[in-house]
């Protein structure tokens, strides 16, 4: 069957409340721009947003989680009020396959696996968690749940402490994962186990945290001046930091380093890099240099006319540099993939992207303190706390009702 009417019949058996001659665009993920989108399209196309869940996780708010400081609720996003609202169609599942010369993809949810054809693509996935071997016995950085239930099991491990318990490991506690996410968590981390100390008795001194990290430094990527403050803190939390070592596969009660060493722990979390996703990858779109959809200076996929990405799972480079994937570039990215959907749809020129000349990053270390950068400015304390708690206030604001007192502690 020749590809026009393929697509012609997909559409018939996807899409058969198609409105009119409107185009259909399908929104493959719902990370940072999803809810640009659906109001940019309102009115404009049949809009089809897939995602796992009815809801987005504010992945720069999420580590948290553990410590107890956030709730689930407060750092989860209602994205089907914002697809209900806005006139579009929610379908639940993953992307598994994306046929782009068919404009296709293929889809697979609770309702089983269905082919979807589209108009227009805005490719959201985000990255993914690279597996390891053994990962059922770590705690992940997702699902977000994943972080609330390793705070109960932390809490329970100094409980048993408290009544005796003598499982080897039962205090020592492992991230495994020295960027921005892994550092963050140790410090969430120290905080949860400073509390327990006080609750249980026991002294903060017995429990034992260790940062394990396979690069030189922590933060890697960014100023010199901003990862040594990082380490800087994390070694004032009396963290031991393994650098240049990787944890090849974790046991029922043991972290496997691939040097050949051992070392046992009960509670073990798993924060060691994110990969564009396996059908993204195998799609046989051009890819960039971190494995993401390689896009142009508009977010469009290069040969690929009719497809935008954006994010974690777009490489966009910008002069001799590739974009570093964190969330204040994709942010920015949102309004401008939206507005280019449209543009596409009308036949318009694209507007071009240009990435912030510089951009406010912040670590948070645990309760009140920070280390932050903006440009060639690098400091710490709870100034730095206040304003990623006021950036993430203002950004959850546009998108559900929040009490602003719930991000300042």
């Amino acid at each position: 069957m020749p590809p026009d009417k393929m697509r012609a019949r997909l559409r018939e058996v996807a899409a058969p409340a198609m409105k009119g001659s409107l185009p259909t665009v399908v929104l493959a993920g719902c990370g940072y721009g999803a809810i640009d989108a659906l109001r940019a399209l309102k009115g404009q196309a049949r809009v089809i947003a897939i995602n796992p869940h009815p809801y987005i996780v504010n992945s720069g708010m999420s580590t948290r989680l553990l410590s107890g400081r956030f709730s689930l609720d407060l750092v989860r996003i209602p994205l089907l009020e914002h697809v209900q609202a806005n006139g579009a169609q929610f379908l639940p599942g993953r992307v598994t396959h994306m046929q782009p010369q068919a404009q296709t993809l293929t889809l697979e949810g609770a309702g089983g696996i269905q082919t979807l054809a589209y108009d227009y693509l805005l490719v959201n996935v985000g990255r993914e968690l690279r597996p390891i071997d053994g990962m059922q016995h770590a705690f992940a950085i997702r699902p977000a749940e994943q972080l609330v239930a390793a705070q109960t099991w932390i809490r329970q491990c100094w409980q048993r402490a408290a009544q005796g318990d003598p499982t080897p490991g039962l205090l020592t506690f492992v991230v495994v994962g020295g960027g921005c996410t892994g550092t963050e968590l140790m410090g969430e981390l120290y905080d949860l186990c400073r509390e327990m100390s006080a609750a249980t008795g026991i002294p903060l001194a017995r429990a034992r945290l260790l940062l394990i990290h396979g690069q030189a430094h922590l933060v890697e990527g960014f100023s010199e001046r901003f990862r040594q403050e990082v380490e800087r803190e994390i070694r004032r939390l009396g963290v031991e930091i393994w650098a240049e070592r990787r944890v090849k596969a974790f046991g029922p009660q043991q972290v496997w380093l691939e040097d050949g060493s051992e070392l046992v722990a009960q509670t073990r979390l798993w924060a060691g890099g994110l990969q564009a996703p396996a059908w993204l990858r195998s799609c046989g779109l051009p890819l960039g240099p971190t494995g993401s959809l390689l896009v142009d200076e508009c977010l469009r996929v290069q040969g690929a006319e009719r497809i935008l990405a954006l994010g974690d799972c777009a490489d966009f480079v910008w002069g001799s540099r590739l974009l570093p994937k964190i969330g204040v570039y994709a942010v920015r990215q949102g309004p401008i993939a939206a507005q280019n959907l449209l543009r596409l749809i009308r036949g318009q020129p694209l507007l071009p992207y240009r990435p912030q000349a510089t951009v406010f990053v912040c670590v948070t270390m645990g309760n009140r303190v920070a280390v932050a950068e903006k440009g060639r400015w690098v400091w710490r304390g709870y100034l730095a706390t206040l304003l990623k708690n006021l950036f993430d206030w203002l950004y959850m604001r546009q998108r559900k009702p929040v009490r602003w007192q719930a991000f300042f502690y």
